[in-house]
């Protein structure tokens, strides 16, 4: 506690004099100003981890002297006094970068509470923020996990022979990005990798996407055109979700992977292959071919070497690293969201059936609706539910709607999505919105008078 700087800013003598002596005897190194020309003052002698700020000074705003103080003091923190909390006031706070306010008159030992929250917060900060180190310099995998430092261990050494590997894991884990960690480890890091979700390419073209088509060969097949596979010569090729392709497909892969030769479809002259094969898929193979779903012998072609990856909840210390760096990715106009101690603990319970893509989704509506606030736990929505209700919407959106009307329908689920996450406050939800108020309530009005 004795590192810990705090700038105390109360023109009450009586308050202030027990505050100082509370934070003294607690371990705060304190400075006391009674006005805010004498807390600036202070700032361009002194350097201080957190400041305790009065809104009403007798010579200035206290807001304005705390934005101040912010402004010439990186990484200091803030707790707000004030004798009027409104809902304008502590937006307003929080948007200066205060963590938390406390309304007068208060107990010693609810702001001390408060300042051990806020002491919480600034080590998570700084755990989340130092991301050196963290971040495998083999690939853009970020981890603390032993776990995933493990498997980069292995993939670093498989990576080097040409032999085929198999990527096995639950959806949203990052199995691509082990892919793509792969491919620039190995020697054929210069060219190509090929993506290819098998997944998404209906089952009538994905033979014709995966080896080419000779013009003529169908009916829409007015040109020649190379495959996926040529396209990979001399790279990587990738095919994600194996497990969805058709068995006819499985037998002419297994064909091909063999004899390093394909043919176009349409076409007899042969072409010849040169890529490294990296399969990945979440279902389970094994269980697969024991339904006659999947061929055994194509399962031990691509599985020379397997890598499992762990899901989310396998590897929580990853929680905070991948939260801080989604925050960053989805903020807009620096505006970062702040996860208080509470929220990250919400973060760490989760069960994360979506994985890292699911807290990627959170994290990108989070930075939406609340840009630049402090994210506490009521603001994390229940795992496993539909926050957006897309399909209520869309079961009102019908095929041969005016598109205006089915925008409009869209816009109003939002904006009640937003109040709702505002507690029902319409100042609060205007400024997320960037609607004024009037506008706000008249489209509201509009929507109550049409249900």
């Amino acid at each position: 506690m004795s590192e810990v700087r705090l700038l105390l800013v109360e023109d009450d003598p009586l308050l202030g004099e027990s505050l100082l002596l509370a934070l003294t005897r607690k371990g705060y190194q304190t400075r006391w100003a009674t006005s805010g020309a004498e807390a600036l003052a202070a700032c361009c002698d002194n350097s201080f981890d957190l400041v305790l700020q009065d809104v009403r000074l007798p010579d200035a705003d206290g807001l304005d002297i705390l934005n101040e103080i912010l402004k010439s003091q990186p990484g200091c923190n803030a707790v707000v006094m004030t004798g009027q909390a409104t809902v304008e006031m502590a937006v307003r706070a929080m948007k200066l970068g205060a963590f938390d306010f406390i309304t007068k008159p208060f107990s010693v030992e609810i702001l001390l509470l408060k300042l051990e929250r806020l002491l919480e917060f600034r080590s998570l900060e700084k755990q989340i923020a130092n991301l050196t180190g963290v971040v495998d310099p083999r690939s853009r995998i970020l981890t603390r996990s032993p776990a995933m430092k493990s498997l980069l261990d292995t993939i670093a050494i498989a990576a080097a022979s040409e032999a085929s590997m198999l990527i096995l894991g639950e959806s949203g884990t990052g199995k691509e990005l082990l892919a793509e960690a792969i491919h620039n480890m190995s020697a054929r890091s210069h060219g190509p990798l090929v993506r290819v979700n098998c997944a998404a390419i209906p089952e009538t073209l994905i033979e014709a996407e995966l080896f080419g088509v000779e013009k003529g060969a169908f009916t829409r097949a007015d040109k020649s055109r190379p495959g996926f596979l040529e396209f990979a010569y001399k790279g990587t090729l990738f095919l994600d979700e194996i497990g969805e392709l058709t068995p006819a497909v499985q037998a002419k892969l297994l064909r091909v992977l063999g004899e390093r030769r394909a043919s176009r479809v349409g076409s007899a002259s042969p072409y010849d292959l040169d890529f490294r094969l990296v399969c990945a898929t979440h279902r389970d193979l094994k269980s697969m071919i024991a339904a006659q779903q999947f061929r055994e012998d194509l399962y031990y072609r691509i599985n020379v070497i397997s890598i499992q990856v762990p899901p989310l909840r396998e590897r929580r210390e990853d929680i905070p690293l991948l939260a801080a760096h989604f925050i960053e990715r989805f903020s807009r106009n620096n505006e970062r969201i702040r996860l208080t101690p509470e929220a990250l603990k919400s973060l760490l319970r989760r069960s994360w059936p979506g994985n890292v893509r699911e807290l990627s989704n959170l994290i990108e509506q989070l930075s939406l609706l609340y840009p630049g606030q402090q994210i506490l736990q009521r603001h994390i929505p229940a795992s496993g539910t539909d926050n957006w209700n897309l399909g209520t919407i869309f079961e009102k959106i019908t095929v041969g709607m005016p598109l205006k009307e089915a925008v409009a329908e869209f816009e109003m689920h939002y904006i009640r999505r937003v109040l709702e996450a505002t507690g029902g406050r319409k100042n609060s939800t205007a400024e997320i919105l960037g609607l004024s108020r009037k506008s706000l309530w008249e489209k509201l009005r509009e929507s109550d008078t049409a249900e």
